[in-house]
């Protein structure tokens, strides 16, 4: 019993003493990213952003923007819900290891602009890249009626280049969506 007295203790002191967001704050933090990145408008931006960065770099330009004009929405869902919800980015970012004993807080402009950062890396890494290259490829995306046979090559092609840009976005928008989705910067 005495043990777990001093496990909770030294967990609050830890905790008050870190000021860490916790799992269920980064949890909920993560919820409300996806639905920001997710309305009409930001994938209207994001669209925009990727037809003008991302299509210039393919050999056809032209077929790559009537793709994001026609399957972005979906392809984003895809990648948002897969990555940070089911894909638990809290956990990926270490906020979601140590058992929350203290009651929330609200999120500092720093802890937000710090998590964002390390989503965006996360977005940028070649295993994450891959992982969704392959995951668009099967049932989420292109497994879904109305694509074609060339589904899977469109999804190398494109993908590979435009999920560095969308984490270029999130950071270039970081204090934006800090106030939007959490209320701090």
């Amino acid at each position: 019993m005495k043990f777990l007295v001093l496990l909770a203790a030294i967990g609050c002191a830890s905790a008050a003493s870190s000021n860490a967001v916790t799992c269920d704050e980064c949890q909920a933090g993560a919820a409300g990213l996806v639905d920001h990145l997710l309305s009409e408008a930001s994938l209207a931006e994001q669209g925009e952003i990727l037809k003008a960065i991302v299509c210039p770099q393919l050999e056809d330009p032209d077929a790559c923007m009537a793709a994001i004009d026609m399957w972005f929405g979906d392809m984003a869902s895809c990648i948002y819900n897969h990555f940070v919800l089911e894909g638990d980015v809290c956990a990926r970012l270490g906020l979601c290891k140590k058992a929350s004993i203290f009651t929330p807080r609200d999120w500092t402009c720093e802890e937000c602009t710090d998590v964002l950062a390390r989503t965006a890396a996360y977005m940028s890494e070649d295993e994450t890249i891959a992982e969704g290259v392959e995951y668009l490829q099967g049932e989420c995306f292109c497994g879904q009626d109305g694509h074609s046979a060339d589904c899977p090559d469109l999804i190398a092609n494109v993908l590979p280049i435009a999920m560095p840009v969308l984490a270029g976005v999130l950071v270039d928008q970081t204090v934006e969506l800090c106030q939007e989705v959490v209320g701090v910067c």
